[in-house]
Formats: C-alpha cells, sequence, structure tokens
C-alpha cells in the first residue's frame, strides 16, 4: 500500500471538508502519520497488527485519544476503500472505548489572578488575559486577527468549530493588556489591522502549540500545584462564571458549544454554590 500517495490524496480531501478547524485537521494527520509509522514497522496491516497498534495506544494516551485517533484512522480508511477498491477498512471491527468521567480541572479565582500576575511579557500576560477571560478554545485564539478585537464595544469576534462564528464579551484587563502589547507593535486601534493578533519571534502567526507552551510555562512560574494547559484555563472561566451565578445558557454562547449538556458538565463543579442559591431564593427551601 502506498501509504504516502493515500495520505497526500487525504489530506486534500480534509482540506476540502467545510468547517473542520485547523487544529482538528493537524491532529488527525498527526495520528495518521503515527499509525502509518507503526504499520510499516510491522510490514503488515491485518488483524494482528491491528490489535498491536490499539495495544501500543493502550500504553501511550487516555481514552479520549485512543477515540480521536481510532476515527481518524477509520476514516482514512474508508476513503483509501472508496478510492482503492480495498475490500474491508482494517480497523471496523476495533470498537471505540467507554469514556470515562473525569471531572474538568479548574483553577481557584486567586490561582488564575497569581498566574497572570507571574507572566513578564506582555504579549503573553495578553494570552492568558484573553484565555481566562473569555474561554475560548486555543486553536480560536490562533486564528484570531487584531480586527476580530472591538475594544469599543469590549467584545471579540471568534471563529469556533464548524466555521461558526461568535461574539463573546472580553473584560476590561485583557482589552488593556491586549492594548499594551499591540502598541508595541505599532497598533492602537486592532480594528482596522488585518493582521495576527499574536506573533512569534519570527513575525507570523502564533501557533496553538506555541500558546500552550506559554500557558505552562507562566503556571510553573507562578509555582502552581500542577500543570496548567489552555483547557484547563477554559475551565476556570466558565467554573467561576457559574460560581458568580451566571445561566448555564449564556456560558453555552460565550463557549461555542453546540449542546446545553456539554455545558453541564461544569455543573457539578459547583454543586455547594448551587445549594447556597437554593438555599437563600426557593421558598420551600427551609420549611
Amino acid at each position: 500500500m502506498d501509504y504516502d500517495t493515500l495520505l497526500e490524496r487525504y489530506r486534500m480531501h480534509l482540506l476540502d471538508q467545510k468547517g473542520l478547524s485547523v487544529e482538528t485537521y493537524r491532529a488527525y494527520i498527526n495520528d495518521l502519520t503515527d499509525m502509518i509509522a507503526f504499520m510499516r514497522e510491522r510490514g503488515s496491516l491485518d488483524k494482528r497488527a491491528v490489535r498491536a497498534y490499539m495495544m501500543h495506544m493502550h500504553n501511550q494516551y487516555a481514552r479520549s485519544s485512543i477515540n480521536r485517533k481510532l476515527s481518524a484512522i477509520k476514516g482514512f480508511f474508508d476513503f483509501v476503500r472508496r478510492e482503492t477498491g480495498l475490500e474491508t477498512n482494517p480497523f471496523a471491527h476495533v470498537r471505540s472505548l467507554k469514556r470515562q468521567d473525569v471531572l474538568p480541572r479548574f483553577l481557584s479565582p486567586d490561582e488564575a489572578v497569581d498566574m497572570i500576575e507571574a507572566t513578564e511579557k506582555l504579549r503573553d500576560q495578553a494570552i492568558l488575559e484573553l484565555l481566562y477571560s473569555t474561554g475560548i478554545r486555543v486553536g480560536e485564539i490562533e486564528g484570531m486577527d487584531c480586527s476580530d478585537v472591538d475594544r469599543e464595544r469590549g467584545f471579540i469576534r471568534v471563529l469556533g468549530k464548524g466555521s461558526k462564528q461568535r461574539m463573546v464579551p472580553v473584560g476590561k484587563h485583557a482589552l488593556n493588556a491586549i492594548g499594551a502589547y499591540l502598541r508595541t507593535r505599532g497598533v492602537n486601534d486592532p480594528i482596522y489591522v488585518n493582521a495576527p493578533l499574536f506573533l512569534n519571534k519570527n513575525g507570523t502567526r502564533l501557533s496553538s502549540r506555541s500558546i500552550r507552551r506559554i500557558v505552562g510555562r507562566w503556571s510553573r512560574h507562578a509555582a502552581l500545584r500542577s500543570h496548567v494547559s489552555p483547557h484547563v484555563l477554559r475551565h476556570s472561566f466558565a467554573t467561576h462564571l457559574l460560581d458568580a451565578g451566571a445561566d448555564l445558557r449564556s456560558i453555552q454562547e460565550m463557549l461555542g458549544h453546540a449542546s446545553l449538556s456539554t455545558t453541564q458538565r461544569y455543573t457539578h463543579l459547583s454543586v455547594d454554590k448551587l445549594m447556597e442559591v437554593y438555599d437563600k431564593a426557593h421558598p420551600k427551601a427551609k420549611g
């Protein structure tokens, strides 16, 4: 099987798919590249090789990562079947793993503030302020341009999953941090500038991988109890809003969740707060 040619054709196929985020595209290609390297070493693509690769993934990754990789691999071989007449998808019989309900990790408000205040670079501080102030995804912040920041109205424009655009309110601290960083680039009014919002040292768009490294670096610098990722800041944003009394529908809109059930994962984190609100507000609570 000519994997190189098939993978290149599949790349083009993925790029033609509407609504596929850059982050998902990169993940799929990385997943397939790893699988192909493994199969080349095995020299075959039979059931024994498939079982060996599944065992390899079990030893390396969490269930959610394995399921994503399996989805990418099945999609690739379905494409190969259509293109080459391959008789069967070698991974078709492999079932996705049952999801473990892992509680989302989040920071306390004090930890979030400590982390941001420990940041010594204007660009990095603006990134942390924006992630914590809005809860946007790391891929969404990567794709932002200066013109997506409306400082006058206090909103940012975000292109989320499925190429769905949404407007998200952003706090003054984040806007001020973004303004301070952009002034070092000679940008005073970002809404009129069609350039990437965050740049790397080469003057090109900062990647999601670099943003993750920046968040991890400053979490270590702040001596937080565990490694912090952009997704932890996203969870922290939602949790702190919920604790402050925000309704789930509003949080759903800001996070860009297609389903309210996804947003409801945050409710278990704030049971004490919900009981406090109930005890204070419900007429029968004290009966």
